[in-house]
């Protein structure tokens, strides 16, 4: 439950380019072993391409799909999503800013990567909302904002007549599965792949997701 204090303060906005300062490693620190296989850079040096990528309008990792939410002004946290037809349009925008942020030599593994990644997870259909990550600053957790975000996205969904959200989140995030099982998702495909597991240590992904219509 969301403490009364807090309800009185918070205010939710658009993300801006300004805030991948603060935004951008919070995002990551959400999963940072997939952002890095992602990215086929170190742990430092994916933060900072997501940090660059974050800036970039129109992408999968972009600010134009992050709400921010704020406590009397002050940012302390974050979500971000998208139907499933933006993110399709916008997944194919990826590879054009990883080509103007990383090196030329990394664009055939991180190629690569991403293909092993798009084997593992599992399309989403045109009636699904698909959400990438919700974030909290260490310091503000556990006092509802969380919930409280998700409770947003489900808003958002809703007011776009998507009958599901659904998101992906790795084997070894036992404490992320609970929190989203406590809010209604539940597991529906569990798949990984040698390579994945070899690299990010994370066992594989689940899809999680929560019904918003009963299925037919």
């Amino acid at each position: 439950m969301l403490l009364q204090p807090l309800m009185s303060n918070l205010t939710l906005r658009q993300a801006i380019a300004a805030d991948s300062n603060w935004a951008a490693p919070l995002l990551f620190s959400i999963c940072p072993a997939l952002f890095s296989y992602i990215f086929a850079a170190s742990s430092e040096q994916a933060q900072d391409v997501l940090q660059q990528a974050f800036a970039y309008p129109s992408h999968s990792f972009s600010y134009e799909h992050t709400c921010v939410v704020e406590i009397q002004g002050q940012p302390v946290g974050l979500m971000i999503g998208y139907p499933a037809e933006i993110k399709r349009h916008a997944d194919g925008k990826v590879h054009g800013v990883m080509a103007r942020i990383t090196p030329l030599r990394k664009l055939p593994k991180i190629l690569v990567n991403v293909a092993d990644f798009n084997r593992i997870k599992q399309d989403i259909s045109s009636k699904d909302y698909y959400l990438l990550g919700v974030g909290i600053l260490p310091e503000f957790r556990n006092q509802g904002l969380g919930t409280y975000l998700l409770a947003q996205i489900e808003s958002q969904a809703q007011a776009v007549n998507c009958q599901a959200i659904c998101l992906d989140i790795t084997y070894i995030n036992a404490r992320g599965r609970k929190f989203f099982e406590r809010n209604g998702y539940r597991v529906t495909l569990s798949k990984t792949s040698d390579r994945f597991e070899q690299f990010t240590r994370s066992g594989g992904i689940h899809r999680m997701v929560k019904h918003l219509v009963e299925p037919m």
